[in-house]
């Protein structure tokens, strides 16, 4: 009898579990890349010292498909950069990390048999429930809007940086439009509040049959003057801390049309609101800033010749104005060249890029021109880089780049110029099978006077040149 019922109890267990695999699915896809990237001379100066290094980093993406239009999504960084700097971003790890941790207590790497272990990073997981009027999100989720310049998931396979927020959305759809108010959840100090949020309305318009695309991405952020964390670094005429709350806008218009011949895509962004941090003199400093960026396609169609660029205006800093910054800072996946706003260059920070690396001279972030990454971005800066690109076969591709950029606001030293230089960028792209790539490329930048720093500092200004290697699978 005993022997019957355990039978059935087990028979009953395993029908129960087949009947529930057959509801609930796991559907996987992900990411490999490795690349090697050597910069000489990034500091422009006679010295000639190089920095060079390789990467390693893998991504997975499980999506548990749990019902009919139920999605729960996440995603696991396997390899992921140990530089508190980098720790939240895709760049991958320097391959070559030893155990020395500068204190011998993980031991030495003169008699060491192994390398350093990696931790697991889980940087999205998020509810997505669809249904025929729209869509639910909740929880850690990518963003993404127009051309990247602002909010930018990388996507890309060889982006390195990523934007994600805590959402709770619900996205209405109605023919070709659609409506995404949202609330996100920047940080949050303990369960009984402290709190900084972001409330964001996104409005998409998308027909594909006239190739016609339009959107509005309105973000507000704000937080009270105890959880108002705005680093002095990221406000070059800031004092000590902030003493108000912060309260920011920052709006995105895109507009995107394509014919046959020609495609065109054009991005704006405002940013404005008070900082709540004061300057010497005790004034609230505000933030007033934008970027307007373009971009044309002349499509290959039956041709071999591709033809494309890009051109914008990003606002810079004015020192003379302290109680107002006007610096506005590309994403850093919005790339222009391999050198010029990728690198960090110079001897000193003449784009006035200093903000997006506020922190990085504490403790273990202890990075500059020579030991960074391409954690660059482009800002203060009227650019233009065309591209053309042959396609020798099915393939293989050949792409050029002229990079040409000047400072929109040179006022940081006495006399200072303009010209940022030129840049010529060339790249070999061998694709041998479907989702796989293979890039080489090579960028000589023929620096302007910009890099001079002026009359008073005059800093050496010499040509730099760099190579990468990389190849990168999707599945």
């Amino acid at each position: 009898m005993k022997l019957s019922q355990l039978f059935t109890a087990t028979l009953t267990a395993a029908l129960f579990v087949s009947q529930t695999a057959a509801a609930i699915s796991i559907d996987w896809t992900g990411g490999y890349r490795v690349e090697y990237t050597s910069v000489s001379r990034p500091s422009l100066a006679s010295d000639k010292l190089s920095k060079d290094y390789a990467l390693n980093f893998l991504y997975l993406q499980p999506r548990i498909i749990g019902s009919d239009g139920v999605n729960i999504v996440s995603r696991f960084d396997i390899m992921g950069s140990q530089i508190p700097a980098y720790k939240n971003s895709q760049l991958g790890s320097v391959i070559g990390g030893g155990l020395n941790d500068g204190t011998g207590a993980t031991g030495t790497n003169a008699t060491s048999q192994n390398q350093n272990s990696s931790s697991l990073q889980v940087s999205q997981l998020y509810l997505n429930v669809n249904h025929e009027y729209g869509s639910l999100l909740v929880g850690r989720t990518p963003i993404e809007f127009g051309l990247g310049i602002t909010h930018n998931a990388g996507k890309g396979q060889f982006d390195h940086w990523m934007d994600t927020k805590e959402v709770i959305s619900y996205r209405f759809v109605v023919d070709n439009l659609s409506i995404a108010p949202m609330v996100a959840r920047v940080s949050q100090a303990d369960f009984g509040g402290g709190v900084a949020n972001d409330q964001i309305y996104i409005v998409e318009y998308n027909n594909k049959e006239a190739g016609a695309r339009a959107g509005l991405f309105h973000q507000t952020r704000t937080a009270g003057p105890a959880y108002n964390d705005y680093s002095v670094g990221e406000l070059p005429s800031g004092v000590t801390s902030a003493t108000a709350g912060l309260k920011t806008q920052t709006v995105n218009i895109f507009l995107e049309r394509k014919w046959q011949p020609f495609e065109f895509k054009i991005e704006a962004s405002f940013l404005t609101g008070n900082t709540g941090v004061q300057n010497a003199s005790g004034q609230e400093i505000k933030v007033d800033s934008y970027a307007v960026v373009m971009e044309g396609l002349f499509p290959a169609g039956e041709s071999s010749w591709e033809y494309s660029g890009k051109a914008g205006v990003v606002s810079g800093d004015n020192k003379d104005t302290t109680d107002t910054y006007e610096g506005y800072i590309l994403d850093r996946n919005y790339d222009l060249g391999f050198l010029l706003f990728n690198h960090r260059l110079g001897s000193a920070d003449i784009i006035g890029s200093s903000p997006l690396h506020a922190n990085d001279t504490l403790g273990a972030n202890k990075l500059s021109t020579q030991n960074s990454a391409d954690d660059e971005a482009v800002t203060n800066a009227m650019f233009f880089a065309p591209t053309v690109k042959y396609a020798y076969d099915d393939q293989v591709d050949l792409k050029g780049t002229i990079v040409y950029a000047q400072l929109m606001n040179a006022k940081k030293f006495v006399d200072m110029k303009k010209d940022l230089g030129l840049e010529l960028d060339v790249e070999l792209v061998y694709k041998p099978r479907e989702r796989v790539t293979w890039s080489t490329g090579f960028g000589m930048l023929m620096p302007g006077a910009a890099w001079e720093g002026g009359s008073t500092n005059n800093f050496d200004s010499k040509t730099t040149y760099g190579l990468t290697t990389r190849a990168a699978i999707t599945f």
